[in-house]
C-alpha cells in the first residue's frame, strides 16, 4: 500500500512539474501572440469584407436581371388592363415578368469604383501586417524586461548568497570570541537589505511575467518560464549601419505607411466619383411579360384559360435612357467638398505615419548607439569593480579595512553588473526593435 502510495505521488509531482517546466522562447511567444491576438483577427475579417468588396465591384459591370409574379384581387369599379375594358365586379388577375437592365455610361463609376475597392483591400492587408509590426515589438518588449529582470534577480540572489556567507562567518568568529557583534549586526542589517531587494525584484518579475502572459493571451493560471537570449560579445559590439540607411529601410518596409497611402489612393478615386457624378448617365432595358384576368371570357361566357391568356397577353418592351443631373439640391456639391476634405486628411495621415515611425527609429537607433557604448564601458568597469571587490573582501577577511569600505566595494561590483546586464538586453531589445522596422526580423524567420 506504501509502496503504490508512493507511485502516484511521484506521478503527480512529475506531472506537475513537467506542467511549470514549460519554457517559451522569443520567437514562440511571438507567434503564439500572433496567433492569439484580437486586432489581428479583426483585421483579418475586415480584409475579408474588403475582399467582398472588391470582388462586389467587378459583378458591377454586369447586367442585372430580375423576375416577378403577381396574382391580384379587386371589387368594385375598375379598369381591367388585360381585357381592356371598365368592369365593375370581383376581378381576379395577375401575370409574371422578366426584365433587366445595364450601365452603358455611368460617369465611370464602376470603373473608380473598382479601382479604390482593389486599394481598400491592398491597405487592409497592409493593415494586418501593421498590426503584426505591433505586437511583435509589443512582445518583444514586454519579454526583454521579463528575462532583464531575471538577470537582475539573479545577480541580487548571488549577492545575498554572499552576505549570508560573511555573516556566517561572523558569527562563528563572534561566538569564538575573536569577532566583533558591530560586524555582526552591520551584515544583518544588509542581508536583510539585499532580501528586500530579492522580494522586490521577484514581485517586478512576476508582475512582468503577467504582462507577457496577458499579452500572449494564455492563462494566467498555468506556470511558464521565459528562455532568456545569449548574445556573443561580437554581436553586442558589431557595427550597425547608419541612420539613413536604418530609416530609408525602414519607410520601405513600414506596412502602417503602405495602408495610409492606400487609403490615400482610394479616397483620391472616391473624390473623382463625387466629381464626376455631373456626368450624364447611359442605361439600357428590356423586358418580358404576361398576365391573365378572370374578366377576360369566351363567347359562350367561360373565363379564358389560364395558358391561352398568358400566350395571347405577351407584352415586351426596350428602352435607352438618358439621364443628365442638372440640379440635385447641391447633393452633388457637397460630396465633392467632402471627399476632398477625406483626401486632405488621407495626406495628413500618411506623413503623420512617416513621421511616428521616424521619431520611433529615431530614438531606438539612439538608444542603441549609446547601449553600445555604455555596454564596452560597463564590460571594462566590471573586470576593475570585479578585482577590487576581490582584493576588499580578501582585506576585510584579514582585518586590515573596516565594513564601510568592504561594503562600498561591493556595492560598486553589483551596480557594475546591473549596469552591464541592462546595456546588454538595451541591445538586444533596440537591435530586435529595428529588425522589425526594417523588415531583417522576418526575413531572419
Amino acid at each position: 500500500m506504501k509502496k503504490l502510495l508512493y507511485t502516484l505521488f511521484l506521478t503527480v509531482f512529475l506531472i506537475t512539474s513537467v506542467k511549470a517546466q514549460r519554457v517559451l522562447t522569443l520567437d514562440e511567444c511571438i507567434q503564439i501572440a500572433l496567433d492569439n491576438n484580437l486586432e489581428i483577427k479583426r483585421a483579418r475579417n475586415e480584409a475579408i469584407s474588403a475582399k467582398a468588396g472588391y470582388t462586389q465591384s467587378k459583378f458591377n459591370f454586369l447586367p442585372d436581371l430580375s423576375a416577378g409574379a403577381s396574382h391580384r384581387w379587386s371589387e368594385g369599379l375598375s379598369f381591367d388592363q388585360t381585357s381592356g375594358t371598365r368592369v365593375n365586379t370581383t376581378t381576379l388577375g395577375g401575370g409574371a415578368s422578366i426584365g433587366g437592365g445595364v450601365t452603358i455610361f455611368g460617369g465611370f463609376s464602376n470603373t473608380l469604383g473598382l479601382s479604390r475597392s482593389k486599394l481598400l483591400l491592398e491597405a487592409s492587408e497592409q493593415t494586418i501586417e501593421s498590426n503584426i509590426q505591433t505586437i511583435e515589438g509589443n512582445v518583444v518588449s514586454a519579454f526583454l524586461q521579463v528575462v532583464s529582470t531575471q538577470e537582475n534577480l539573479k545577480i541580487a540572489k548571488q549577492t545575498y548568497d554572499l552576505l549570508n556567507e560573511q555573516l556566517d562567518r561572523e558569527e562563528k568568529r563572534q561566538k569564538a570570541g575573536v569577532g566583533d557583534m558591530e560586524r555582526v549586526y552591520n551584515f544583518r542589517s544588509q542581508v536583510a537589505q539585499q532580501n528586500l531587494r530579492v522580494v522586490e525584484l521577484n514581485n517586478q518579475l512576476q508582475s512582468g511575467e503577467l504582462v507577457l502572459i496577458q499579452l500572449l493571451l494564455l492563462d494566467p493560471s498555468e506556470e511558464f518560464t521565459f528562455q532568456g537570449i545569449s548574445a556573443e560579445d561580437a554581436e553586442l559590439e558589431a557595427e550597425i549601419a547608419n541612420f539613413s540607411e536604418v530609416s530609408e529601410k525602414s519607410l520601405e518596409n513600414s506596412p502602417a505607411i503602405k495602408a495610409s497611402e492606400l487609403n490615400l489612393e482610394a479616397t483620391k478615386k472616391s473624390y473623382k466619383i463625387a466629381q464626376y457624378a455631373w456626368m450624364p448617365r447611359l442605361t439600357a432595358s428590356a423586358s418580358y411579360g404576361s398576365g391573365w384576368s378572370s374578366n377576360l371570357r369566351n363567347q359562350d361566357g367561360s373565363v379564358v384559360d389560364l395558358s391561352t391568356q398568358m400566350e395571347n397577353n405577351v407584352n415586351k418592351g426596350a428602352s435607352l435612357n438618358l439621364n443628365i443631373p442638372l440640379f440635385t439640391n447641391f447633393q452633388n456639391r457637397t460630396r465633392v467638398q467632402q471627399t476632398k476634405i477625406q483626401v486632405l486628411n488621407s495626406e495628413i495621415g500618411v506623413q503623420q505615419a512617416k513621421n511616428n515611425l521616424i521619431n520611433q527609429v529615431q530614438r531606438a537607433y539612439l538608444d542603441l548607439i549609446n547601449a553600445k557604448t555604455s555596454y564596452a564601458a560597463a564590460k571594462e568597469s566590471l573586470v576593475n569593480l570585479q578585482l577590487a571587490f576581490e582584493f576588499a573582501k580578501s582585506r576585510y577577511e584579514n582585518g586590515t579595512i573596516d565594513f564601510v569600505t568592504y561594503l562600498t566595494s561591493l556595492n560598486g561590483k553589483n551596480n557594475g553588473e546591473l549596469q552591464l546586464v541592462q546595456a546588454k538586453y538595451t541591445i538586444l531589445f533596440r537591435q530586435l526593435i529595428l529588425d522589425i522596422y526594417t523588415g531583417e526580423m522576418n526575413n531572419q524567420n
